[in-house]
């Protein structure tokens, strides 16, 4: 009865902590303040909470997801489109679905497209100007393996026509990078 395990999808912050991990942001401090991903505007009275105005590029926000500052009374929306639990809600189990959305999310959210650029930046420096070298880079630090023949040229062709950013985001997006076999 234990001869396989059905895959599942990494949690909401275990997704964002591997995107960071991947680029080479993560900053691994421990403990200490948390930190906001959103502007507070009117705090003198009936604070607003826009997830929208915060800067992806801020390197303060750029820590593991245990020290996100919550706001209980919102949800973030990037972070509830990968079935982030309700903080104004006792859940016991998340949800874990699959939608549309949450691939528009980790294809277009400013994190997602900052954190591709990151990593396009590390590949880039630690593969040297080979394209080939560059792809080979990018698939060991994503996935942990070397890219099969077939990836290679799929993903050579991407670099190509759009650019290593493209490659480390097409990467990100992945099922391989975003659940657990």
């Amino acid at each position: 009865m234990l001869w396989r395990q059905n895959r599942r999808r990494l949690e909401a912050e275990a997704i964002r902590d591997a995107v960071l991990a991947t680029a080479g942001t993560l900053d691994p401090t421990a403990g200490g303040p948390g930190w906001q991903d959103f502007r507070i505007e009117h705090p003198e009275h009936s604070p607003h909470y826009r997830y929208d105005l915060a800067d992806p590029a801020d390197r303060s926000t750029w820590r593991r997801s245990i020290y996100r500052f919550i706001v209980r009374s919102q949800t973030q929306p990037f972070m509830t489109s990968l079935d982030c639990a309700d903080p104004s809600m006792r859940v016991e189990k998340r949800n874990e679905s699959l939608s549309a959305i949450q691939a528009l999310a980790l294809l277009n959210n400013g994190f997602m497209t900052t954190q591709a650029l990151e990593f396009a930046g590390r590949v880039a420096r630690e593969a040297g100007d080979d394209p080939r070298a560059q792809v080979d880079r990018a698939l060991r630090l994503a996935f942990g393996r070397a890219p099969t023949d077939e990836e290679s040229t799929v993903l050579l062709e991407l670099v190509g026509s759009h650019g290593l950013p493209a490659v480390c985001r097409t990467l990100v997006n992945l099922n391989e990078f975003t659940f657990i076999d």
